[in-house]
């Protein structure tokens, strides 16, 4: 039967093997490709629209018909019912649960919506699902955006509600292409010392709004408190950073501080960015032509017999802080390919002072590396900025002491070891950092002065006696908690000697002589030995419930973040999501697909 049937007045052909009726807009599959089950679906549902049907289309009907019946009786009985009704039309509610389930995984996992759109993906759905129409953009924007946002909302609310104090965090990150995002998020431990990482808002920025950064923070603040209703007197403290940081404030992000260390000590060394340079232009070379990169390869590996080594990274002048160190280190692997290289193609090369400046200054960056890769863990807290810090300077006052042979690089450590003391001076004197420290039992009173331990010893009792605590039971026994594997580097063995118990140190005692029950509470809790320092602290809390006098100050001030770079780790996973940004996707839309993907698994979506 040719296509130009009456019968395809009241079909849509979506495919060679499905059509829909216009009339009921039931989907139903040809397995044979012909138009017979559709004239039966016209007899039996729309008597009235199949009688319009043409004299040879009723003709081949009957004759169809007649055949069926002969071969068998019981075929006569399909005028009677529908051929549509095999193929069982999806129910609304199992249409929302697909609609939700794709709207969430575009939101989760950072495709573009227009996936939806694409030939392969609208006919993969259709293989794996017949049955299922797949919606508009917007659609699935909008169930995003209201439905599923509302849904979350919702239940951080009652996350919120179940934490008894929490730290904050503002950051905001910038991309190449000149799209921003603006992030504040909230830090809590849950009365089984579980700790919490959450997201209360999430704006996304375009190059236009720079200067609006300073007054939009805080209103995203006082916006988020009062939409969420939290409770003032649960907030412990904000920590920012440099880019959302007021005019005269100080930045409390550890993160960006040393970042800034590093930044100063390099600009005020002409010599290292001589040499930085030259490096630069060394892999520009061969990144720009593939048969150099060839010739360099070839040396290395055939004529040099060493194992194959990439010089370069994707993107190298985007990668970060660190990107110029790195390239060194790759650079300082193929050393000797290189000054063949140099000789045989009249290439600029790195004499040996200039590559022992290279080997000298990646050793004194290390531990900085080290440190801000534990820093920008979620899991970090405040409590290991203070012993890092105190870490990280008995390791450049030894670079300053042994690179004497490299002027260039003593002068870098030693600049480093000054912005150092310059720039993280406010927070290893500040009290929460303080606190943090010391209600960490891998580290207590170990970096304090004799001053600073008597400051939060009375700090710590003026906040038990505040909170009118129930009388102190002595405990039984001491609960050891195993450490995890060590993991050796550079800035491990400084924190592990300075955390070694002196000959001196006597065992923990149990007289109490006349000191009250606080300050008893507080001398065993000295008096005990430190944990490993690979322990998790969490954990040695949850288990010494002798100490649960102290449980809500130690929650309080073991949920601040060593950093605040959410911004910078969402943004980098929310690429596409920009990319639709840019493609006329409104930010106050992109603001909440945000808010949805950083939540999806602290708030245990599926």
């Amino acid at each position: 039967m040719s296509k130009k049937s009456r019968v395809w007045n009241f079909f849509y052909k979506e495919s060679d093997t499905v059509a829909i009726c216009c009339l009921c807009h039931k989907n139903y599959s040809r397995k044979g490709r012909g138009t017979t089950c559709l004239r039966n679906h016209l007899k039996s549902k729309h008597p009235a629209e199949f009688l319009t049907l043409s004299e040879n289309d009723m003709k081949y009907m009957v004759k169809t018909e007649i055949n069926d019946s002969a071969t068998a009786n019981t075929n006569l009985q399909l005028h009677d019912t529908d051929p549509l009704e095999v193929q069982r039309p999806i129910d609304s509610d199992e249409a929302y649960a697909c609609d939700e389930k794709l709207a969430s995984m575009i939101a989760q996992h950072d495709y573009s919506f227009s996936l939806i759109k694409a030939v392969g993906f609208v006919n993969f759905i259709k293989v794996l699902q017949p049955r299922y129409t797949i919606n508009t953009i917007s659609y699935y924007e909008n169930m995003i955006c209201q439905d599923i946002y509302q849904r979350m909302l919702a239940q951080l609310k009652q996350q919120l509600v179940m934490l008894e104090s929490v730290s904050l965090a503002t950051s905001i990150w910038w991309g190449s292409a000149g799209q921003g995002l603006l992030s504040l998020s909230c830090h809590g431990i849950f009365s089984d010392f579980q700790p919490k990482h959450l997201h209360l808002k999430c704006e996304a920025l375009d190059k236009r709004q720079t200067e609006e950064v300073a007054c939009r923070i805080p209103n995203m603040i006082s916006n988020a408190i009062h939409e969420l209703q939290l409770s003032k007197e649960k907030i412990n403290c904000i920590i920012r950073d440099e880019g959302t940081c007021t005019q005269g404030a100080v930045v409390e992000c550890s993160v960006h501080l040393l970042k800034l260390c590093v930044k100063c000590a390099i600009e005020s060394n002409e010599h290292l960015q001589q040499l930085d340079a030259k490096c630069l232009q060394i892999a520009k070379h061969f990144e720009q032509s593939h048969i150099a990169y060839n010739n360099l390869k070839y040396i290395h590996e055939r004529r040099l017999n060493r194992e194959p080594f990439p010089l370069m990274e994707s993107n190298e002048s985007q990668l970060g802080w660190n990107a110029i160190f790195r390239l060194k280190a790759r650079l300082l692997k193929l050393k000797d390919a290189l000054s063949v290289y140099a000789e045989e193609y009249n290439m600029g090369k790195v004499y040996p002072d200039e590559w022992l400046d290279i080997d000298l200054g990646n050793r004194v960056i290390q531990p900085i590396e080290e440190i801000i890769s534990i820093w920008s863990d979620t899991s970090a807290t405040a409590s290991s900025v203070i012993p890092l810090i105190a870490a990280l300077r008995d390791s450049l006052r030894t670079d300053v002491h042994n690179f004497v042979s490299s002027v260039t690089i003593c002068s870098f450590a030693r600049k480093l070891l000054e912005e150092l003391e310059s720039k993280c001076s406010t927070v290893t004197t500040d009290i929460k950092y303080l606190m943090a420290t010391y209600l960490d039992p891998r580290y207590k009173q170990a970096f304090f002065t004799q001053q600073e331990a008597q400051l939060v010893t009375d700090e710590v009792l003026t906040q038990l006696c505040r909170s009118q605590l129930q009388q102190w039971q002595p405990p039984m026994k001491i609960v050891k908690v195993v450490p995890n594997v060590k993991n050796e580097s550079k800035i491990d063995s400084f924190l592990d000697n300075m955390l070694t118990p002196s000959d001196s140190s006597s065992e923990p005692s149990t007289s109490f002589h006349s000191q009250s029950q606080l300050k008893n509470l507080l001398y065993l809790y000295n008096s005990e030995p430190r944990i490993e320092r690979q322990s998790d602290p969490l954990i040695w809390w949850r288990s010494n419930n002798k100490y649960s006098a102290m449980f809500p100050i130690v929650r309080r001030y073991l949920s601040t973040p060593a950093a605040s770079i959410a911004s910078e780790r969402l943004f980098g996973v929310s690429k596409n999501l920009f990319s639709d940004m840019q493609s006329g996707l409104c930010p106050e839309n992109v603001s909440k697909i945000l808010f949805v993907k950083a939540n999806f698994e602290a708030l245990g979506q599926d």
